[in-house]
């Protein structure tokens, strides 16, 4: 009964199971469609262009007077003045954003740093020249 039970386990996986032949290997091949060479090329070129790369910044605040935006300005400077601080003027608001950052990730470290003085502050993408990246 045993020998009669082994016999039908072993005999559908073995017409199942796989098999080389003449222990070759496989070689992969990637097919894509054509284009995607010109695409990334495309998009390498349009990086150069950009003035830098997408990175993140914290923006603190935005006011709608040029004033006000300044005092907050200075205010952030003499609370952190290891910290850039980049105003910015997107109409109809004058924007505050502080910090050079790759990910978002040190951005809300950043973030979360400075949050005890600056309830409202919160990450956003910048284009941010390469020079002021930190390897």
């Amino acid at each position: 009964m045993k020998l009669k039970l082994l016999l039908y386990l072993i005999i559908p996986c073995s017409l199942f199971s796989q098999s080389r032949k003449n222990n070759t290997i496989d070689l992969i091949t990637i097919k894509y469609e054509t284009g995607i060479d010109s695409l990334i090329y495309k998009n390498q070129n349009i990086q150069k262009n950009k003035d830098g790369i997408l990175g993140w910044r914290v923006q603190l605040t935005f006011k709608s007077t040029k004033e006000e935006i300044k005092k907050t300005r200075r205010k952030f400077i003499k609370l952190y003045p290891e910290i850039p601080s980049y105003l910015t003027y997107d109409p109809p608001y004058y924007r505050i954003c502080v910090g050079n950052h790759r990910t978002k990730l040190e951005a809300m470290k950043l973030n979360n740093y400075i949050r005890k003085n600056y309830i409202e502050a919160y990450p956003v993408k910048k284009i941010i020249t390469r020079s002021l990246l930190k390897n």
